[in-house]
């Protein structure tokens, strides 16, 4: 006889079908902890599990292997993670898995938060986190409108269905005055009328206040704003039917309750006032274009602000005009800005909810398109003094009464 490993016939022992010298059973002889046979340690594939038990080759296949910590383990006390499609140990699962308290299944992630524990599907299909504070909500909690999803809670304090997100865009409301009907093209004018300054409870308030059903005008977030405020927008409307219009009250409803535009600074309300593109030729809008740019102090003075980055004034700098004015230029921040397809917007006006303020400059608007109509660059040019021209036109038309008081108290008339 001799060992099975190193060959000695000295101090053999025994082992199952193995002799075996003493140091080699010391190094490589082990025992099965379930069935009790000996093997070899590098003559079988045999695993010790996680208590540190031998399971020789055979036996193995009746443990659990846990894809987590790489052990093996005889208990049953495995669970399955669905997200991984893996089965871990029972102190792996309660370790670093979760329970999801709706469906019950096991997760490696918690979609919910430290009250509830949601696997990522029930999460999908029954939960969402409020915009405003980040909470879990279920969705029979849950409050929607264009800008999100919110818990009521937020909803019930911060949100208002009168008021829309940035990028809403409802279909357009035409409007004129009735005797204005047959008259083809008319020089709507749309205004963007930003103002704030307010809680967001009582911005709220105002807005379902004054809302007429987004008839004349709707709502808008306007991340600009200072404090809690929106964007009054009005549908495409005739001068002579804006006159018409509610404004006044609106206004008056707005500042009572606290709100403020002019007040929030040069650059932190602005008035902009939208004309259709198709009432006048490109060649009439470079002559508004350059018009406003060369008499830009008396247009900051009309605008009740200086030059800012929101609506820069155009400078030639030596260029051609027809290079210059009255055409796109890669930015809407400009006093007169012609990016949009249908529109040309005038952004130079600082904000008010001063009725008369608010009218003047709508009328003075309108004046500027009805005005350049009718001229040319070489009517203004010999003229001699085109803002005299134009202050001269406003004066003859008895539809721009609040421009004509303006003027005259800014002593440009």
């Amino acid at each position: 006889m001799e060992c099975h490993i190193c060959g000695t016939t000295e101090e053999l022992e025994v082992y199952g079908e193995f002799h075996l010298c003493p140091d080699c059973r010391d190094e490589h002889l082990r025992q099965c902890s379930d069935c009790g046979e000996f093997f070899i340690d590098n003559e079988n594939d045999y695993i010790i599990d996680r208590e540190g038990d031998i399971y020789c080759e055979s036996c193995r296949e009746n443990l659990s292997y846990c894809e987590r910590c790489e052990e093996y383990s005889d208990c049953n006390d495995f669970v399955h993670i669905v997200d991984l499609d893996e089965y871990w140990c029972d102190s792996c699962a309660e370790n670093h898995a979760y329970h999801c308290d709706s469906c019950g299944d096991w997760t490696s992630e918690n979609h919910g938060n430290s009250d509830t524990t949601l696997c990522r599907g029930c999460f999908e299909s029954d939960y969402y986190i409020c915009d405003d504070c980040g909470e879990l909500v279920h969705s029979s909690d849950a409050m929607s409108d264009d800008d999100g999803t919110y818990c009521r809670s937020c909803y019930e304090s911060n949100h208002s269905n009168d008021i829309h997100n940035y990028s809403y865009e409802p279909c357009l409301n035409f409007q004129c005055a009735d005797d204005e009907n047959d008259e083809k093209p008319l020089p709507y004018l749309g205004f963007e009328l930003e103002a704030g300054g307010v809680s967001i409870e009582t911005r709220n308030d105002i807005a379902e206040t004054i809302s007429d059903g987004e008839e004349t005008f709707y709502l808008k977030e306007d991340g600009s704003i200072p404090d809690y405020g929106f964007e009054l927008v009005s549908h495409p409307i005739t001068l002579r039917r804006h006159k018409e219009l509610d404004w006044e009250i609106i206004l008056k409803e707005m500042s009572t309750s606290g709100m403020k535009s002019h007040d929030l600074g040069e650059s932190g309300c602005g008035l902009h006032v939208h004309v259709s593109r198709n009432y006048l030729t490109s060649y009439k809008w470079l002559l508004i274009d350059w018009f406003i740019s060369k008499y830009q102090d008396k247009f900051e003075i009309i605008a009740r602000r200086k030059e800012t980055h929101w609506a820069r004034f155009k400078k030639s700098n030596g260029l051609p005009v027809k290079d210059v004015y009255g055409k796109s230029n890669g930015t809407r921040y400009q006093a007169v800005n012609f990016e949009n397809r249908n529109t040309v917007e005038f952004r130079l006006f600082r904000g008010t909810l001063n009725f008369s303020t608010f009218m003047a400059t709508l009328e003075i608007v309108d004046a500027l398109v009805h005005w350049a109509r009718q001229l040319s660059i070489s009517d203004i040019l010999a003229s001699k003094d085109a803002f005299r021209n134009f202050t001269d036109y406003i004066r003859s038309n008895s539809l721009y009464g609040n421009a004509v008081n303006y003027l005259n108290d800014k002593e440009l008339i």
